[in-house]
């Protein structure tokens, strides 16, 4: 079978088996008419006008319904708008990649970082296989794409520029991708430097999206721009995702908490700490279990100065967050003065197609509530998720001098506990602005919607959290640091980090 017909077969196949749902040609038929790249099979699985127009009035009606942020940064008429263009698109050419990329791109629109569409899991099984990835790291700086590891790629060297893609301009590339990539309100700050990056998509951000917007081959063709101003071209054999994996070394979803902290003292009296997650789900721990021995060292050794490195932390988990703050806050404090809901009611047509990890929020019990003026629901029952009065800090709390080190892979419960500490005026921020909503993120709990015809998943946030002392704070962004020390093209090629020079200086130990 070839490579195209495997990701047909095994994509279609596993949307039938998922939902049902039958393909309005064959496999055969598709595969004869896809042209020869792997990622054309992705392109054109048929789902049918019918079937593709109705996941898509789904997914916009289970958003609009249930998404307590739906329109909080994008107004409705504007979403209507988007809603209309995707719907355009889809019935012009009802495929699967269709259907995915604009329900990606009216997701991005509502401007909630929790609000993804997932592939399912056969079509994710088959894709992985797949030659898309490029066998190389780069990172963008200025809008520009340049390579920090070659790999083995012949021709390419670390700090070249890459000008094009098959043909496609890498500027005009990635407005494509960051047309599809979602983050928390005005934030679009950090897609340079997250859409390179391992994150909850399959991949960097780039190569999930871009087998959906351009046509691929096995080999991609490259313009490149060397050293000294030479222009040259490189072809270079695109990658499975396992061997692209096992190029960069990174492990997806990997990330545990109790496996991201990394702790080193600072001459006499200060220390370094790093918390590369909050994730505790997957292999849960007491936080105390992690954080106690840490700052009961630097109390026992009066270590009164901390930099606290927060920039490959994206959040996770509400236990981890909150247990940081009690060592890390002086006295008592409050996190969040309200957790809210948009309606207690799921359409009976969208419940069906509906699942949660916490399946009581899809029928919550109305006691659980107080109904707001605004229309939100408010949550006033502490085992449903209402935010306790005040949150004790631990006896043995750092008190000393705090500088926390931020960047653009920041963003929920991450961001949530820099706005407590901003808005009590308890560190000093050093780096680059982050991602998330300081205000408070539309999270908590998640639903997913599984679109019958498809088999495409979109996470729908239940929960909005209101993050105490939010007048304060930027209602449309996230944390922006007291020093800006971004990393740069040169400090990156060189191998320097600008944010922790800066904090070594904040606390005189440079």
């Amino acid at each position: 079978m070839t490579l195209r017909s495997l990701i047909l077969s095994a994509a279609l196949a596993g949307l039938a088996s998922a939902c049902g749902a039958t393909a309005s040609m064959t496999i055969d038929q598709a595969a004869q008419q896809a042209p020869n790249s792997p990622a054309d099979g992705l392109r054109n699985a048929p789902l049918g006008q019918e079937a593709a127009l109705a996941d898509l009035a789904l997914a916009r009606q289970t958003l609009e319904s249930l998404h307590p942020g739906y329109s909080r940064y994008t107004a409705k008429p504007a979403l209507d708008d988007a809603w209309r263009e995707a719907e355009l698109a889809v019935a012009a050419e009802p495929t699967f990649a269709t259907l995915y990329r604009e329900i990606s791109r009216v997701s991005a629109q509502i401007r909630c970082d929790h609000t993804k569409a997932e592939l399912p899991e056969a079509f994710e099984a088959a894709r992985d296989k797949s030659p898309i990835y490029l066998p190389f790291r780069f990172k963008v700086f200025d809008e520009a794409i340049y390579v920090v590891d070659p790999g083995t790629t012949p021709g390419l060297t670390r700090g070249d520029r890459i000008i094009s893609i098959d043909g496609t301009p890498a500027e005009a590339a990635l407005a494509a991708v960051y047309a599809l990539f979602p983050v928390d309100g005005d934030t679009d700050h950090i897609k340079p430097a997250s859409v390179s990056d391992f994150g909850e998509f399959i991949g960097p951000a780039f190569e999930h999206f871009y087998p959906f917007l351009f046509d691929i081959s096995p080999t991609a063709e490259l313009q490149v721009d060397g050293a000294g101003g030479k222009v040259f071209a490189v072809t270079a054999d695109r990658l499975s995702f396992e061997a692209y994996r096992a190029m960069t070394g990174e492990a997806r979803f990997s990330a545990n908490f109790v496996d991201a902290i990394r702790f080193e003292p600072i001459g006499e009296t200060a220390a370094y700490l790093a918390v590369d997650t909050f994730i505790n789900y997957r292999r849960p721990v007491e936080p105390d279990s992690v954080y106690g021995p840490v700052f009961e060292r630097l109390a026992a050794e009066g270590r009164d100065r901390l930099i606290l490195d927060l920039r490959r932390n994206g959040g996770g988990s509400t236990d981890a967050q909150v247990a940081l703050l009690q060592w890390l806050m002086p006295g008592p404090f409050r996190q969040a003065d309200a957790v809210l809901v948009r309606t207690l009611t799921v359409a009976d047509d969208v419940r069906p197609h509906l699942s949660s990890w916490n399946e009581a929020a899809l029928n919550p019990d109305p006691s659980w509530f107080s109904e707001r003026e605004d229309g939100f629901f408010e949550i006033i029952a502490p085992f449903a998720g209402k935010p306790p009065a005040s949150i004790a800090a631990k006896p043995a709390a750092f008190t000393g001098e705090l500088v926390v080190l931020t960047g653009p892979d920041n963003a929920s419960g991450v961001t949530h506990l820099l706005a407590v500490l901003e808005a009590n005026d308890r560190a000093t921020f050093v780096g680059a602005p982050t991602g998330g909503a300081a205000t408070g993120a539309t999270a908590g709990v998640l639903a997913m919607l599984t679109l019958p015809a498809s088999g495409i998943k979109v996470r729908v946030p239940l929960q909005r959290t209101v993050i105490a002392n939010a007048s304060a704070l930027d209602p449309r962004g996230g944390i922006t640091p007291d020093v800006l020390a971004p990393a740069t093209l040169a400090s990156t090629l060189e191998g320097t980090d600008p944010a922790m020079a800066a904090a070594l200086r904040l606390l005189s130990l440079d």
